[in-house]
């Protein structure tokens, strides 16, 4: 499969299109799993919380 990687007169605009889009993908992707291990954090915290309130509260109702 041969590319013709050649855009002629346009090569000016379509280049940095192309090298825009994947800096746009490239960032898109970056936040998201930033975003995510933000949640995965938040998540884990919380549940630890938790867990440690109900030891708590375990050992209160005990005789």
């Amino acid at each position: 499969m041969h590319f013709d990687f050649d855009a002629g007169k346009y090569a000016v605009y379509v280049w940095p299109a192309f090298a825009l889009t994947a800096a746009a993908f490239v960032w898109m992707i970056a936040d998201s799993l930033a975003s995510a291990r933000r949640w995965r954090r938040e998540a884990e915290r919380l549940q630890a919380r938790r867990q440690v309130q109900g030891e708590t509260q375990g050992e209160a109702g005990k005789p």
